[in-house]
């Protein structure tokens, strides 16, 4: 592509004023050092928030984006391509109503929630500017953004953006194929590298390199968007670009951009190209739908999918039980991390009965036991406690996640003052040896879900 071509093409997809372009490329000569700064307070003491992958793909109940390949299932109905990007013409949510899915949230535990506003399809859920796909182009202008955002706020739980800066629809006049720089225009293949296949296209880094700077203006444009059509907004959470290692992301640029526009606002770590170094943002995501063996530093979270996948799969797909979204909230806790499990709504708008099922039972668990996973601290566990442990003042929260645990052993402490179970308020024994004490649950029925023991000292 000669440079009058690429300038042109900036212009058409992107659709921007001179002067507004010019804001969109990182300037020169300016300080480009990334704005770290201590994790907003509200962060950590939340614990639980709540994802929401959705868009065309809950038409065809397929895997959002990744579905756009071939290999994605067996076989892929909305492969080629085309027949996955036609699922947008058919997706209009007739009965949307988030604020029956925030009002069951909360109830829940859930303090904050993070809607999937672009992901890698490049479908955005809001009228934008930029670009030829998003409700503007599909939906009459319609935005499911902005009810999304009013659901959250009268229900009061933060506002969350996702939004992927890899877009594998992108393809404007004059670039090479549709999801470069894969090399794989058809998209037969998600990880070709495993089948011995070369990924990326066949091009230095320095030509790619141009490229990307016009995909930039065209990402930064729509962020521009999100972070100042909605008022305050409490979080973004980046995943990733789907590019070769070498090409400038202007992760600096950004970083300085989006801080700017909402300077109160927590970020993931994933404004990156996806790989192992991870230079900006605010807190860790490196345990998606895994856990940890030691306590990680810092700020972290852990997103998992809860039924068959991210987006929606069907009414057949299968859940995770409760007694797991609480066993990992827990094990989060005791750690110092966060849980955002995700749930996928329905082509028309509406959350499956068995969202409102789990909802139902957290709410329950958390009457009792809610104060021992919100606004508390990580506890000695395992260095002085078998079961895991999360702390408030002078209490600990002895957490008895399995059936078969009815003891947990203590060390390194005193008598305690007085121990009683949080579900029915029933003493708790102990013995004290030294400075090792044995915890006894009360002689119950047992349960599938954490019980829980605060201890006073």
């Amino acid at each position: 592509m000669n440079r009058r071509n690429f300038l042109q093409t900036i212009a058409t997809t992107a659709a921007l004023p001179m002067a507004a372009r010019a804001n969109l490329l990182p300037a020169g000569g300016t300080d480009t050092r990334p704005s770290h700064r201590p994790i907003q307070p509200w962060y950590q003491k939340a614990g639980l928030g709540l994802f929401l992958h959705w868009g065309p793909s809950s038409v065809g109940q397929i895997e959002i984006s990744w579905g756009m390949y071939e290999d994605a299932g067996m076989p892929n109905l909305y492969w080629p391509v085309e027949k996955y990007n036609g699922l947008a013409d058919k997706f209009d949510p007739q009965n949307y109503d988030p604020d029956k899915w925030m009002e069951a949230a909360a109830r829940a535990g859930m303090k904050y929630s993070v809607l999937t506003t672009r992901h890698h399809d490049g479908y955005a859920l809001w009228p934008s500017e930029y670009g030829s796909f998003s409700t503007k182009q599909k939906m009459h202008g319609r935005d499911l953004v902005q009810p999304y955002v009013d659901a959250c706020r009268k229900n009061g739980l933060k506002v969350g953006f996702y939004y992927s800066p890899t877009d594998w629809h992108y393809n404007p006049p004059g670039w090479p194929n549709r999801t470069f720089p894969h090399r794989d225009g058809e998209m037969h293949h998600s990880h070709p590298q495993k089948q011995g296949i070369p990924k990326w296209a066949d091009m230095p880094i320095n030509e790619m390199q141009k490229y990307f700077d016009q995909f930039y203006i065209y990402v930064k444009a729509q962020v521009g968007e999100l972070l100042t059509r909605y008022g305050s907004i409490d979080l973004l959470w980046w995943d990733g670009y789907d590019w070769p290692d070498g090409i400038d992301i202007h992760g600096e640029d950004m970083d300085r951009y989006t801080r700017q526009l909402q300077p109160n606002m927590v970020q993931n770590d994933r404004d990156f190209i996806w790989g192992p170094v991870k230079p900006w943002g605010d807190f860790n995501t490196d345990f998606e739908g895994k856990s940890p063996d030691k306590q990680p530093e810092g700020a972290w979270e852990q997103c998992e999918a809860i039924c068959g996948g991210w987006s929606y799969h069907g009414e057949n797909a299968a859940c995770k039980p409760v007694s797991h979204i609480i066993e990992r909230l827990v094990r989060n806790r005791t750690w110092g991390g966060n849980y955002l499990p995700d749930f996928g709504p329905r082509a028309d708008g509406t959350m499956s009965p068995k969202y409102y099922a789990t909802c139902d039972e957290m709410a329950a668990w958390m009457k009792h036991s809610g104060v021992s996973v919100f606004d508390v601290e990580p506890g000695p566990y395992p260095v002085q406690c078998d079961a895991p442990v999360t702390l408030k003042g002078d209490v600990w929260f002895v957490h008895f996640l399995s059936r078969q645990q009815s003891t947990a052993k203590l060390k390194g402490v005193h008598a305690p003052k007085a121990a009683k179970l949080l579900r029915t308020g029933q003493a708790a024994t102990w013995k004290a040896d030294g400075d090792r004490v044995v915890l006894t649950l009360p002689g119950l029925p047992p349960t599938d879900l954490d019980e829980v023991v605060e201890v006073k000292w």
